[in-house]
Formats: C-alpha cells, sequence, structure tokens
C-alpha cells in the first residue's frame, strides 16, 4: 500500500504569493521548490556512495585483519563473521538508499512548466537510463560488489570451520 502511495507521485499546485496573480511568480516558486528537490536528490547520491565507500574501507580492513590466518584461526572465524554482518549493513545501507533515491526522482518528475517539454526535466533522463538496455546496472555491480565480499568472508568462514574439525 505504501509503495503503491509512493508510485502515485504528488502533482504539486503552486499559488502565486504576489498581490496581483501572474505566471512568473508561480513559475518561481515553483522553480525555489524544484531546486530544493534537486538538493535533496544531489544529497541522497552523495550520501550513497559515502556509505558504499566507507563499506568498502571496512571490508578492505576486514580482510587485512584476516591476512594473518594461517597465525590465527580464531582471528579468519572473527574477521569473517564481522565481515559478513559488516556485508548485511552495507546491503541493506545500499538499498535503502537506493529506494530513497529513486522515491525522490519520481517525487522531482512531477515538476512540470507550462510550454515545455517535460523532457527538459534533468531527472527524466535518470528514468530513461534505468528503462534502457544499460540501466541499472550501475545499482546491480555495486549489489554485486557487497555480494563477492559477502561470499569471500562466508568461504573464508566455512575453510577455517572445516579446517578446525
Amino acid at each position: 500500500m505504501e509503495e503503491e502511495q509512493q508510485s502515485q507521485g504528488v502533482l504539486f499546485e503552486v499559488q502565486p504569493t504576489a498581490t496581483q496573480v501572474t505566471e512568473q511568480h508561480a513559475d518561481i516558486a515553483l522553480t525555489g521548490l524544484f531546486n530544493v528537490h534537486a538538493n535533496q536528490i544531489s544529497s541522497e547520491r552523495q550520501a550513497i556512495w559515502q556509505r558504499y565507500t566507507a563499506m568498502l574501507i571496512g571490508n578492505s580492513i576486514v580482510l587485512a585483519f584476516m591476512g594473518g590466518v594461517t597465525s590465527s584461526r580464531y582471528r579468519a572465524v572473527v574477521g569473517a563473521l564481522f565481515g559478513i554482518v559488516l556485508c548485511l549493513f552495507w546491503y541493506g545501507m545500499t538499498k535503502s538508499g537506493w529506494r530513497v533515491f529513486r522515491m525522490r526522482v519520481q517525487l522531482a518528475l512531477t515538476f512540470a512548466w507550462t510550454n515545455l517539454d517535460s523532457r527538459v526535466n534533468p531527472f527524466s533522463v535518470t528514468v530513461e537510463y534505468e528503462a534502457g538496455h544499460f540501466g541499472g546496472w550501475l545499482y546491480r555491480f555495486a549489489l554485486a560488489t557487497i555480494a563477492l565480499f559477502g561470499i569471500l568472508h562466508a568461504g573464508t568462514l566455512v575453510a577455517t570451520l572445516l579446517n578446525l574439525l
């Protein structure tokens, strides 16, 4: 139900604030509101990649910690478990961030100006790209990277536990 409401979008009706009703005042108010949404989208995009980078570095540190696997099996088990948990958090943050990003883009697409083609909205490119042949690959590659780290940690855990038996 909630996702259905999100996909329907919101229609912004901006009324002139001046005493004399003109289209110019409505356009200025609408442009100001659109700029707020554009800034929010840009902030979310930056946050997605900052979180992604932090988790990539975190997983790399865990792998470096486990580098001395031959000297300590306990270290390998702890590192692998920590890495798996880190990957689960990373996956959740990535999915959530992209969901918010897409929701904000869909909202920004509801903005329209009189006598202008809807393709003038810069966020229409984002939607057209994701719907195209190569669209969405960046998102899929991001999730695949998380999966690779998770598989690496799980493989290390299994190999270490099998050696303990």
